[in-house]
């Protein structure tokens, strides 16, 4: 019998991949040295090959290799794609960590730095610094070129990143945001002028008294340093321009690196926590819907906030939002913490069942073996005795989850975002005859409203502007032609508002 709608799961594992990391090809291959251990890496890759992998990932770290302007390492980088591309048929993708650069550009630009909410200054660049920038911008175009010229039938992706953990989100450390640097204040001062030309609009707007734009300054922000959420329009405004300004820098990488020849991606963590506003989490629909970005990695280490075993549904959830986009997605099993190949597979499992047939480990190396086992566990099996029978429309608002600055310290739950998330996965995704396609903007979720058998709409917070209350009245007014259930995120507010709608800014 023909289904009624296009079925998400996937029976058959897609590509698969695993990562060498530069701090592992230092530890145990002593890549940085002249005493490089060849063979060894070499043995590994073919390890990997004989497992079923099909693409190695590698990680570089700008202040390695590019020691003096204009100056790369390219014979370490082509140690590096020889071992692969010259032994064995895997593919090669590379990470490109700028966010730690050569000290030339500290010595060129002393005030590069990031600076956080405390006014501390970091060993990392600012993403704000545009000079900097563009000196990263030129290095991963030189190298994307550099790949796709001397290994066109072997090197195909590279990803940018600004980042101490490899993904596409600001960093963070002391519970303190970023970034307060000179120009970032300045990016945010002219963010705020293209909105409207007199800062006496912001005072009304916020209940501020600056007496002059450079006066302006967004909050100071940390996290968990709020119990609950916060409506006020000076925090929203300052993580919208996170979400503009740092989409557009990942943007712009990921054009440099395409003009160079190879194709782009990104990596992302789980979605759906209290901890995305710290991280700029929003960014990830623009960055997904970009044309700059090729596919998109979702990874998890199937840990929760309180370091028990993360729920499978709870993984499908996060990577069904990412397939809503149309992109080519893969999810990333970080194994440091891994109870067993069988949660790995389960793990896998629902990726697929989610739409991403796309499967790689991180954190593997000296953890796990490349053997039969593991192979297996990369491959898994759907029921075939199983099939989908509805598909179900989620509505997961993900710039609402932004309203949480952090961990909620005073709550019994320190994540209640992510204990709903997990509640609200096992009831959509708990049936092995259920596809669920998630949706985390309200726009797209509308106009796919037709294709659901029934849907759960969350309610969301915030509405930024009235182009996304329009959507939202039309998508409420839409529902009411399916079966569907309403929810409401956790908030502490029992005598205020249950959803603020943000005023427009002049001529918008």
């Amino acid at each position: 019998m023909a289904l009624g709608f296009k079925p998400t799961r996937k029976y058959h594992a897609g590509k698969t991949f695993g990562t060498l990391y530069h701090y592992e090809l230092s530890m145990s291959y002593d890549a940085l040295t002249s005493q490089k251990k060849t063979d060894k890496l070499v043995g590994t890759l073919q390890q990997m090959q004989e497992a079923g992998l099909k693409t190695v990932v590698f990680s570089a770290h700008w202040d390695w290799t590019e020691p003096a302007d204009n100056q790369t390492r390219y014979e370490y980088i082509n140690w590096l794609m020889d071992a692969a591309c010259m032994n064995t048929r895997l593919k090669v993708n590379l990470v490109l960590n700028v966010m730690n650069p050569p000290s030339w550009i500290w010595d060129r630009y002393p005030d590069a730095r990031a600076v956080d909410a405390d006014g501390r200054a970091y060993s990392h660049i600012s993403w704000f610094h545009p000079l900097s920038g563009e000196a990263a911008r030129r290095h991963l175009e030189a190298v994307s070129s550099h790949l796709a010229r001397r290994y066109p039938d072997c090197a195909v992706a590279m990803q940018p990143v600004y980042n101490n953990a490899y993904e596409a989100k600001f960093t963070q450390e002391h519970d303190s945001y970023q970034d307060y640097s000179p120009y970032a204040l300045a990016a945010f001062q002219n963010w705020l002028r293209h909105k409207s030309p007199s800062h006496m609009f912001f005072n009304a707007r916020w209940g501020t008294d600056f007496k002059s734009w450079e006066e302006v300054m967004p909050p100071s922000l940390h996290s968990g340093d709020v119990s609950g959420v916060d409506f006020s329009a000076r925090y929203w405004d300052f993580l919208k321009f996170r979400e503009d300004i740092g989409a557009n820098i990942l943007d712009a990488a990921c054009s440099a690196i395409r003009h160079g020849g190879l194709k782009c991606f990104h990596r992302f963590s789980e979605l759906f926590t209290v901890l995305d506003a710290i991280y700029g989490a929003s960014m990830f629909k623009r960055i997904a819907a970009s044309r700059y970005t090729d596919f998109v990695i979702i990874a998890s280490n199937f840990r929760t906030p309180y370091g028990t075993p993360m729920n499978a549904n709870e993984l499908r959830v996060n990577v069904a939002a990412a397939a809503s986009y149309g992109k080519p997605v893969y999810f990333e099993a970080a194994v440091e913490q891994l109870s067993s190949l069988e949660a790995l597979e389960a793990g896998f499992r629902n990726s697929m069942l989610a739409g991403g047939e796309n499967l790689g480990i991180t954190n593997w190396h000296t953890r796990l073996e490349m053997n039969a086992s593991l192979a297996a566990a990369m491959r898994p099996k759907l029921d075939p005795a199983c099939k989908p029978c509805e598909l179900v429309g989620l509505f997961l608002h993900l710039d609402s989850c932004s309203a949480f600055h952090g961990l909620q310290w005073q709550w019994a739950r320190k994540d209640p975002l992510h204990d709903f998330v997990e509640d609200i996965a096992d009831r959509v995704a708990g049936d092995c005859g259920t596809d669920v396609a998630v949706y985390i903007e309200l726009d797209r979720f509308l106009a796919d409203i037709p294709k659901f058998t029934r849907a759960v709409f969350v309610e969301p917070l915030v509405l930024y502007d009235s182009k996304e209350r329009e959507s939202y009245i039309a998508a409420k007014s839409a529902l009411q032609r399916i079966p569907h259930e309403l929810f409401s995120l956790p908030i502490n507010v029992t005598n205020g508002p249950s959803m603020v709608v943000f005023q427009d800014f002049p001529g918008a």
